[in-house]
């Protein structure tokens, strides 16, 4: 499911990701800590916490989701398997689902909350620029993959130096060549 929200352009993702890297106290070129700014957004944004669930709480194709609590802040719920995996063994794809859902949260504090449009699927006609997940999506991809910092370095190069997934570097690298 999707929302409906104020546009927001690639070009200020960019922008903002540098903002939100300063608040954790990173340069721009180094890798993105999703487990610190996970326990770090606790701090940041009241009454937002993360809860940790065994896998059969959450439905079966949900590996973290986030929603705002009735007195206000959040709650992300991440399975178990996630979470685990997330921190013992550095899983890729696991650390970047619950960057995005950090990422909702920024996001949200920043105005870019929900209209009353909504939709089911992607064919129902909400702009990328403008679709809450798009913008938490392309969030995440400029916190974990520094745009600036990996210009001209190829698919390799950026998993050595970031902890992201294959798919995540091939879709970086694919930026540079359609820029050309």
């Amino acid at each position: 499911m999707d929302y409906m929200t104020k546009p927001l352009s690639r070009k200020d993702i960019r922008l903002l990701s540098k903002y939100i890297r300063r608040i954790f106290g990173l340069n721009d070129s180094e890798p993105f800590p999703v487990l610190y700014a996970l326990e770090k957004l606790c701090e940041i944004f009241d009454k937002t916490e993360y809860i940790i669930l065994e896998d059969d709480k959450l439905p079966a194709d949900v590996f973290a989701w986030c929603y705002p609590k009735p007195e206000g802040g959040f709650i992300i719920e991440i399975k178990q398997t996630v979470y685990d995996c997330a921190y013992c063994d550095g899983n890729r794809a696991f650390l970047s689902f619950i960057c995005h859902e950090i990422c909702h949260i920024i996001l949200f504090y920043l105005g870019y909350t929900p209209t009353s449009a909504r939709s089911f699927s992607k064919d129902d006609g909400i702009p990328a620029y403008c679709s809450l997940e798009w913008q938490a999506k392309s969030l995440c991809g400029e916190l974990t993959i520094p745009y600036e910092a990996t210009v001209g370095m190829s698919v390799r190069e950026i998993m050595e130096k970031y902890p992201v997934t294959e798919a995540s570097a091939k879709y970086r690298v694919k930026q540079d060549k359609n820029r050309k």
